[in-house]
């Protein structure tokens, strides 16, 4: 059996100056040495992965309990790093996974040597020109029938977890609907599908714009997973907050990551997400103590020094000067 292709690496450039980076050095300003900690040890992570890493509720969890911190001190520290442009927040926010343009440039440069490093098109933040460099980039795309970016690359089986999971819960549903011994005919069943995909399609037309034949096959693909009511959910939250259809899959491929089903799931699923914004606003940045003499009361002593610390004071002070001398 061929062994599988390596996707991570096994080790990845730390520069000296890295905590002087402007990013860096507030998130640590805000949890310390042990925010610093952690996105070396995300970074890590990042890096064992290739050059992202799906952050959810599984993976914060995990994450926390290797690096033994507590999974609210991870989640804040991850909540600073997007604020403060460690990660980008638009794929965090469209797909929930970390990376960054800098992670990418230094992953496709230490696996520029490999064969064939197969990348997602909708996650890479690098420029055409910037990632036309890297031959070895196999570009596919999270929806088949969108062009990948080289040509003559084909999507490879199982590229995507998302469309792998989408044609596996297909055929499951399928082959259910095949054994059931329900009464209502094919003909039936095929009408009502039609009817709930139609009033998506309205939903979708209505709330965020004329859906593409992309959109479209997408849109049936879900109705195989979700009932109307969910999509319809996940249509009217893309619409409330401006977004377009790469959104509403976000949305709807997070749904089945946490086992939605249901719109009381929903409830169940949004109680889950205020509750970590609260750890994370309950979170208090760390405190520097201030000197005494920065007080408006702090007193001058002006009781006269012994002798005997005074001279200590002078034979340090000319050790001092003596060192600087020698050094010159």
């Amino acid at each position: 059996m061929a062994r599988p292709l390596q996707t991570g690496l096994t080790y990845f450039p730390l520069d000296v100056m890295f905590d002087q980076d402007d990013k860096i050095a507030l998130t640590e300003s805000d949890f310390g040495l042990e925010g610093f900690s952690v996105i070396v040890k995300l970074l890590m992570k990042i890096y064992s992965e290739g050059y992202c890493y799906h952050w959810g509720e599984k993976e914060q969890k995990l994450f926390a309990r290797k690096v033994g911190v507590d999974v609210s001190t991870v989640i804040a520290v991850v909540e600073a790093g997007l604020r403060w442009g460690l990660f980008s927040y638009a794929l965090f926010d469209d797909y929930g996974i970390l990376t960054s343009r800098g992670i990418q440039k230094r992953y496709f440069e230490a696996v520029s040597r490999r064969k064939d490093v197969h990348v997602i098109k909708e996650y890479v933040l690098l420029t055409e020109k910037e990632a036309a460099k890297y031959l070895n980039l196999n570009i596919v795309s999270l929806y088949p029938e969108t062009p990948v970016e080289r040509v003559g690359v084909t999507t490879p089986a199982g590229s995507t977890e998302l469309m792998s999971t989408l044609t596996t819960q297909s055929k499951v549903k399928e082959s259910r609907v095949e054994d059931s011994k329900s009464s209502e005919s094919e003909s039936q069943r095929l009408e009502t599908d039609d009817d709930d995909f139609s009033t998506l399609l309205e939903a979708y037309k209505s709330k965020i714009e004329s859906p593409t034949t992309q959109v479209e096959k997408q849109l049936k693909n879900w109705l195989t997973i979700f009932n109307k009511e969910v999509i319809t959910e996940a249509i009217t939250r893309t619409h409330m907050n401006g977004k377009s259809f790469s959104y509403l899959n976000a949305i709807l491929t997070d749904f089945m990551r946490k086992g939605v089903k249901s719109i009381k799931d929903i409830e169940t699923y949004d109680d889950s997400f205020k509750q970590r914004q609260q750890c994370f606003n309950k979170h208090t940045p760390r405190q520097e103590s201030l000197p005494k003499w920065v007080s408006s009361d702090y007193e001058v002593n002006d009781e006269p020094v012994d002798e005997a610390t005074d001279q200590s004071f002078r034979d340090n002070l000319e050790r001092i000067r003596n060192k600087k001398q020698n050094n010159v």
